[in-house]
């Protein structure tokens, strides 16, 4: 027997488990973002972002992006940003 009744469905186009519904155990913000603690077939509980599930309306991006963009220009500007931080070299610590 289920300890919410709430079930939780994955949306997100590129995870491997879309379209699998789970038995939600509670929503919270976990690692600076809203998640969702899920039980899986295995009886694990792994957690899973709300914006990747039916929990959470799609935003604005994906509505007009209509699974035509996979990443957000914003999103982009971020990784390039982290890429040319972790692709500088290293300055000597010993100096």
């Amino acid at each position: 027997m289920g300890t919410t009744g709430l079930t939780v469905r994955i949306t997100h186009p590129f995870h491997p488990l879309k379209g699998q519904s789970f038995e939600m155990i509670s929503r919270s913000p976990h690692w600076g973002e809203d998640r969702v603690i899920y039980r899986a077939a295995d009886g694990t509980l792994p957690t899973i972002a709300a914006a990747m599930t039916d929990m959470e309306q799609p935003d604005a991006f994906r509505r007009v992006a209509a699974g035509r963009a996979a990443f957000r220009i914003s999103d982009l500007l971020d990784l390039l940003t982290l890429l040319d931080r972790i692709s500088a070299p290293a300055e000597a610590e010993d100096a």
